[in-house]
């Protein structure tokens, strides 16, 4: 299967090939896309391109990745809300928004676009949530209202509500604002771990309800005031209640390197317990308050027996 995508026309000036591939599509370093390069599989368009080709706004570019196996993926997503510009789709854990990795099918974005039935062939996501959060994420059905609905989570603007399970009792009482600046953890040697930090961006979560269950869990109502990347699992880590599941936040960073996930969990199917409840802003054009809600999944639901 041959894969492409369009230069978008922010790239303004000629970038060599390989330049161009290794900054928009990560999963392959500039070596590795050299290689595929010099192999003939990647086509400039439509013309096979050497590594001294160059790319402009407008250019399609295509990748043959040849024969792959994709990482495993729940693809039990649902649409639960459309409009005339929008959809709101119920995401499970464990399943990309966007294509990383060999994940180029098992991913939200290609599903709507290219499986799904009817295709959304246009279709942005406005935000995202991390692989294993499952819940509410809301797309854009072109990128002329990607821009629009874009602006309203820029502006924070738009209200999300989270769902997490804990361990042990929370008992700092309720609602809980923890006002942390949240920071890249360039100490840990993890790529995307976050901690508190102070040279930070200011970042706010606010804990509005503490359900404690009898087997010592704890189903905490959340609403993130800002939008800071992992900012729920950052800060709940932080006050000494990583979210159940959490590899990342809830071991040590020599631990997380050091064991693999079948190690930690024993081999059962196991993510972090993290869930977007609702997602709730003002139409920008029927004026009225839109609210998107996703039923707790039954994983999550599981945790609390």
């Amino acid at each position: 299967m041959v894969f492409s995508c369009e230069v978008p026309s922010n790239v303004r000036e000629p970038v060599f090939i390989a330049d161009y591939l290794c900054a928009r599509f990560t999963y392959h370093d500039k070596a590795r896309w050299v290689g595929v390069i010099r192999e003939g599989r990647v086509f400039i368009n439509a013309a096979v391109c050497t590594e001294d080709d160059c790319v402009t706004a407008g250019d399609t570019i295509s990748y043959d990745p040849g024969e792959w196996e994709e990482p495993y993926a729940d693809l039990s997503y649902s649409v639960i809300y459309e409009d005339e510009w929008i959809l709101g789709v119920n995401k499970p854990g464990n399943l990309l928004v966007h294509r990383a990795g060999k994940s180029f099918r098992n991913n939200l974005v290609y599903q709507l676009r290219n499986v799904h039935s009817p295709l959304y062939p246009h279709c942005h996501p406005v935000h995202r949530l991390d692989r294993e959060t499952s819940g509410v994420v809301l797309f854009a059905k072109d990128s002329r209202q990607g821009a629009v609905f874009g602006k309203i989570f820029s502006e924070q603007k738009a209200h999300k509500t989270y769902k997490a399970v804990v361990s042990g009792k929370f008992d700092f009482g309720t609602p809980y604002t923890i006002e942390q600046p949240v920071g890249a953890d360039k100490e840990s040697g993890i790529n995307f771990r976050f901690r508190v930090d102070e040279s930070g961006k200011s970042a706010v979560t606010v804990i509005e309800r503490a359900q404690v269950y009898e087997n010592g869990f704890t189903l905490l109502t959340i609403r993130p005031v800002t939008g800071r990347t992992h900012q729920i699992r950052v800060h709940l880590a932080h006050l000494g209640f990583p979210i159940i599941g959490d590899r990342l936040y809830g071991l040590s960073a020599s631990e997380y390197l050091s064991k693999t996930r079948d190690e930690i969990t024993g081999g059962l199917p196991c993510r972090q317990a993290l869930h977007c409840k609702s997602l709730s802003f003002v139409h920008p054009y029927t004026g009225e308050r839109c609210e998107i809600k996703a039923e707790l999944p039954p994983d999550i639901k599981e945790r609390l027996n």
